[in-house]
C-alpha cells in the first residue's frame, strides 16, 4: 500500500448547502475549520453551534467564569462576522463535561439537525485529545448512525456527510481543502478570539499544521484536512473501528474491562479464522474475562497460549463432531462469569462490541440486550480474501411476533445472563441449523429484549471461486427445513393479531422501500441526464480545450519566430555598429590624409615660389632640360 492510498494528493472542494458547523468550545470552528466555513460562507444556510460555555479555560481566575464566557460569546460573533457567516448558537453546556452529559447533548443534536436539515456537518473529530471535542464527535456519530430506514426522521440523515476536522491532533484525512482565497478571513477570525491567543499560540500552531497538510499538495496553501463520511460509510461501522482507521485510538485494548462476560467460541477446522476472531476478541476495550474456544471435533487447534495474557482462556476438543448446538451448549457450560455472549470462528466483534452492550445491559431494564451485526462478504481472490461487499442487513428493533416469522437478531450480537440461557433451555441438541433462532425464540418467553443501534461486529460470509460459501442461503433446503420445523413448534404462540402486525410492519417497509426505490428512480434519471449534459459541456471543453492547444501552439510557433527575428536583429545592430566605428575611423584617416596633403602642397608651394626654385628651373632649361 504505496502513500498515494492513505493521503491525498489533490485539493478538494468541501461544499455544501446547508452547513452545521460544531465546536465544542469558542474558536474550535475557526481553528480547525474556519477556511471550509469563509468559502461556504454563500450557502443557503450556514449555522454554527458552539456545545459549551467555554469557561474551564487555565488562566481563568475563580469568580470570574460568567464575564469570560461572554467574552468568548462576543469574540465568537466577531469571529463569525470575519467569517461571512450568521452568529452563533451557544449550547451553555458545561466546559470538559460534554461526555457527563452525553443525554442532554444528544438531544441537542438532534434537534440541530432538524431544524438546520443539514447536507453537511463540520465537526471536530474522535481522534482528539480534549475530552470535549471526543464527546461531541461521539455524539455526531452515533446520532447519525442510529439512524434506521423505516424512521420518520431518516430523510435528515440518509443522505448526510459528515467532515470531521482536526485541531490538537492530527488524523488521517481523505479531503485537503486549499484555503488559500479565505486564508485572510480566517486570520482575522483567529485575531477575534485575543483572550486565547493571549495563553497560548493556537493560531501559530495551527498555521505549522495547515503548512504540513501542504506537504502532498505542491504550490497549494495553506491547507485544511478533513476526514468526510457519508450516512452510508458511518451506518456500517462501529464507532471505534472509525477512530482507529483515522488515527491513534487514546482508548487502549481493554482500557474499559474486564466485564463478568464469558465469551463462547465454536470453531472446527478453520485455524486462521479462528485467530481472526479471537484477536478481535483481545482488541476490545473491554476484554471478557473468560474466553471458551470448543473445538467441534475437528483438527488439533493452533497455539492458543498467546491470548492467555488478555483473558482466562478455557480450551474444550470434542473428541467427535456433537454439532453446533451441542458445541455452543458446552461452551456456556463451562462459563464462569454471570453473562455470556457468542462469537464463531467466521466472524468478527467491533473493538467497542462488548463494551456497547455491556453498558446498555447495566442501564436495563431488559436483560437481554442486542446489537446490529454488518455483513460482509468475501471473495477469494490470487492476494487472498478481499471484502466485496458492505451492507447493514441485520438492524431491526425488538419485536417478540415478528421474531415468530423471521430471525433478525444474529448470535453473536447478544449478551445475556448465564441463568437466563439456562432457564430457556439452551440449543436444542442436535439442531444444526436455525438454532439460533428456535433458542431466541424461546428466550424471548422469558423476557423482552433491548436493542442497541450500533453496528458493533461482522457477519462474514465468504464466497469461494468455485460458487461455494460459507453461509446458507435462505433458499436452500437446509433452512427450508429448520424454518418449517420452528413454524410447526411454535404456531400456538402466533396470533392473528401479531401476524398481522408483523405484515403491516412488513407492509409498512416494503412501502417504504417502493417510495425510495421510485425516489432513487427520479434520482438516477435526473443524474443520468445530469451526465449527459456533462458529458456534452466535457465534449465542448474539450473542443475548446483543443483549440485552446492549437492557439497555444501557434503563439508558441510566432513567440519562438519574433525570438529569432529579434536575435537577427540584435545581430544586425551589431554590425551596423561595427560599420558606424569603421566608418568613423576612416573619416579620422582621410580627414588626416587630407590635411597631411595640404601641407605638403603649401611646401610646395612655398618651393615653387622660391628663388631658388626659378634659378633651378632656369639652369635646367640651359642644360636641355625639360
Amino acid at each position: 500500500m504505496d502513500e498515494g492510498s492513505l493521503i491525498p494528493y489533490r485539493a478538494s472542494e468541501l461544499t455544501a448547502e446547508r452547513l452545521l458547523v460544531l465546536g465544542a468550545h469558542p474558536d474550535d470552528e475557526v481553528l480547525g475549520a474556519g477556511g471550509a466555513v469563509a468559502l461556504n460562507a454563500g450557502a443557503q444556510i450556514v449555522r454554527v453551534w458552539i456545545a459549551t460555555d467555554g469557561t474551564r479555560q487555565e488562566g481563568v481566575a475563580a469568580g470570574e467564569e460568567d464575564l469570560y464566557a461572554t467574552v468568548r460569546r462576543d469574540e465568537a460573533r466577531r469571529a463569525a462576522e470575519a467569517l461571512g457567516v450568521a452568529p452563533p448558537l451557544f449550547g451553555g453546556l458545561p466546559d470538559r463535561q460534554l461526555a457527563e452529559k452525553s443525554a442532554e447533548l444528544d438531544v441537542r443534536l438532534a434537534s440541530l439537525i432538524e431544524q438546520v436539515r443539514p447536507d453537511l456537518i463540520l465537526c471536530p473529530s474522535p481522534v482528539e485529545i480534549h475530552p470535549d471535542h471526543r464527546a461531541l464527535a461521539e455524539a455526531v456519530f452515533t446520532r447519525v448512525a442510529a439512524s434506521r430506514p423505516g424512521d420518520s426522521d431518516h430523510d435528515l440523515y440518509r443522505f448526510l456527510r459528515v467532515a470531521f476536522y482536526e485541531i490538537s491532533h492530527p488524523l488521517l484525512p481523505n479531503t485537503l481543502v486549499d484555503i488559500s482565497a479565505a486564508a485572510d478571513r480566517k486570520r482575522e477570525a483567529l485575531a477575534a478570539y485575543a483572550s486565547q491567543q493571549r495563553i497560548r499560540d493556537y493560531a501559530g500552531a495551527l498555521a505549522g499544521l495547515s503548512a504540513y497538510r501542504g506537504l502532498t499538495l505542491a504550490g497549494a496553501g495553506p491547507i485544511e484536512a478533513f476526514r468526510v463520511v457519508s450516512y452510508g460509510e458511518i451506518s456500517t461501522l462501529s464507532l471505534e473501528t472509525f477512530r482507529r482507521s483515522i488515527g491513534p485510538t487514546l482508548t487502549a485494548d481493554g482500557a474499559r474491562g474486564p466485564v463478568p462476560v464469558s465469551v463462547v467460541v465454536r470453531t472446527r477446522n478453520r485455524p486462521a479464522l479462528l485467530q481472526e476472531a479471537l484477536e478481535s476478541l483481545r482488541a476490545q476495550t473491554a476484554r471478557p474475562r473468560q474466553v471458551v474456544v470448543v473445538n467441534d471435533g475437528g483438527a488439533r487447534l493452533p497455539d492458543l497460549d498467546r491470548f492467555r495474557d488478555a483473558w482466562e482462556l478455557t480450551v474444550e476438543n470434542l473428541p467427535s463432531r456433537a454439532g453446533r448446538s451441542s458445541a455452543a451448549n458446552r461452551g456456556v457450560a463451562l462459563a464462569t462469569q454471570e453473562l455470556v455472549a457468542f462469537l464463531d470462528d467466521d466472524d468478527l466483534y467491533a473493538p467497542d462490541h462488548l463494551e456497547r452492550l455491556f453498558r446498555a445491559y447495566r442501564q436495563g431494564p431488559e436483560p437481554v440486550v442486542y446489537s446490529d451485526a454488518v455483513t460482509a462478504v468475501y471473495e477469494e481472490s490470487d492476494a487472498g480474501w478481499r471484502e466485496r461487499h458492505r451492507g447493514l442487513e441485520y438492524s431491526l428493533d425488538y419485536d417478540a411476533d415478528y421474531l415468530l416469522l423471521a430471525n433478525y437478531i444474529p448470535l453473536h450480537t447478544i449478551l445475556l445472563p448465564k441463568a437466563l440461557y439456562l432457564a430457556a433451555g439452551g440449543f436444542e441438541e442436535g439442531m444444526e441449523y436455525s438454532e439460533d433462532w428456535d433458542f431466541l425464540i424461546r428466550l424471548s418467553f422469558q423476557t423482552g429484549f433491548r436493542h442497541v443501534r450500533a453496528v458493533t461486529c461482522e457477519y462474514r460470509v465468504f464466497e469461494e471461486r468455485h460458487g461455494g460459501s460459507s453461509h446458507v442461503a435462505a433458499g436452500a433446503s437446509a433452512f427450508q427445513a429448520a424454518r418449517e420445523k420452528i413454524y410447526a413448534r411454535y404456531a400456538s404462540r402466533r396470533t392473528d393479531a401479531g401476524v398481522a402486525r408483523a405484515f403491516d410492519r412488513l407492509r409498512s417497509q416494503l412501502a417504504f422501500w417502493y417510495e425510495r426505490d421510485g425516489e432513487s428512480q427520479g434520482e438516477l434519471r435526473y443524474q443520468r441526464e445530469s451526465h449527459l449534459r456533462l458529458v456534452a459541456q466535457v465534449r465542448l471543453a474539450e473542443e475548446a480545450q483543443n483549440a485552446l492547444s492549437e492557439r497555444r501552439r501557434r503563439v508558441a510557433e510566432l513567440e519562438t519566430e519574433r525570438a529569432r527575428l529579434l536575435a537577427e536583429n540584435e545581430l544586425a545592430h551589431g554590425r551596423i555598429a561595427d560599420l558606424y566605428a569603421a566608418n568613423e575611423r576612416y573619416d579620422r584617416d582621410v580627414s588626416k590624409a587630407r590635411a597631411e596633403l595640404d601641407r605638403l602642397g603649401g611646401i610646395l608651394r612655398q618651393i615653387y615660389a622660391s628663388r631658388t626654385w626659378k634659378l633651378h628651373l632656369l639652369l635646367d632649361r640651359l642644360r636641355g632640360r625639360s
